[in-house]
């Protein structure tokens, strides 16, 4: 009787947490895009983020308008375009032309790997920069972006109606393979000493949270296998459910330097974000990714 009761228990709350996902998973992941774009568009007006963190989009949009645009006005023309993006989605106000900016935006973005391959790679073609491995986790806002736009009212016409099939279609299997890459790639990274940018940060991280048992040589290892597994358990659709459980353990502890080191995440408390700090902000479009996937898993296991 205990056991069919606990059984119960579990299928209920299985079954309310499939239905809030189904319900509320986009929408948390449009939200979330919303509020990284708008915060870090914003970020672009200040004088210190401007200098510091955000000279390589400036070089980018001063190199794509062939010199037109000074680094500074390509700056503030950046925090318009990503203020406006964020203010859409968050506000879910002219959702269509947000999310073709969006598209517009990240393939800009992508633009340095080609222009300053120098401030992207410190080993081709493997060993990013942390400002590659920034552009990098665009791949995910892409599948973000790809996924909300099958949210949309579908619009008439032979080639959009194929697009919008083909993209409701194959909607989680972009977010799976973007979400698959990054953390194999990074995870990957970490495996060589002074090869992965983030590795002084993380290996702090992990030391403060098992309580010094594991000093950065040991938790660092541990760190990159727990990512390896995440993504090739996503890359090869294996174990979706136990995949699951340590991306979202592990998107938890990378919020944990905001506690322990917040002189590394900040300029200014509570909006001038580092670098860094922007890093691991853009986790919450990773969690709320994770969280579309979730939906389906939590299903097929409700099924069975």
């Amino acid at each position: 009787m205990n056991s069919l009761t606990r059984s119960n228990w579990r299928d209920l709350a299985l079954t309310a947490a499939q239905q809030w996902m189904e319900r509320y998973g986009l929408k948390t992941l449009r939200i979330c895009v919303g509020v990284v774009y708008f915060w870090f568009g914003a970020l672009k007006f200040h004088p210190v983020v401007a200098v510091e963190s955000e000279y390589l989009p400036a070089q980018t949009m001063h190199a794509l308008s062939l010199g037109l645009l000074s680094p500074g006005q390509g700056t503030w023309m950046l925090a318009i375009w990503e203020c406006a993006i964020g203010f859409c989605l968050a506000t879910s106000v002219l959702l269509r032309p947000a999310i073709a900016l969006t598209f517009l935006h990240l393939f800009v973005m992508l633009m340095p790997t080609v222009l300053f391959p120098r401030q992207i790679w410190h080993t081709f073609p493997y060993g990013l920069t942390l400002e590659g491995q920034y552009i990098v986790k665009n791949l995910v806002f892409f599948a973000g972006a790809a996924a909300l736009a099958t949210s949309l009212p579908r619009q008439r016409g032979p080639f959009l109606t194929v697009l919008n099939a083909w993209s409701e279609r194959h909607r989680l299997r972009i977010i799976r393979l973007g979400l698959g890459v990054v953390y194999l790639w990074f995870g990957a990274l970490k495996y060589f000493p002074g090869v992965s940018p983030a590795e002084i940060l993380a290996g702090d991280t992990v030391e403060r949270i098992t309580f010094g048992l594991m000093p950065p040589g040991v938790g660092l290892p541990v760190l990159a296998t727990w990512e390896c597994l995440i993504g090739i358990g996503l890359l090869l659709r294996v174990l979706p459910r136990i995949v699951l459980l340590l991306i979202f353990v592990h998107l938890l502890g990378t919020f944990t330097p905001f506690l322990f080191f917040p002189e590394r995440c900040w300029f200014s408390f509570p909006f001038v974000l580092t670098l860094e700090g922007k890093y691991i902000v853009r986790n919450l479009v990773l969690f709320s990714a994770a969280l579309v996937l979730a939906e389906v898993t939590v299903r097929s296991h409700i099924r069975n």
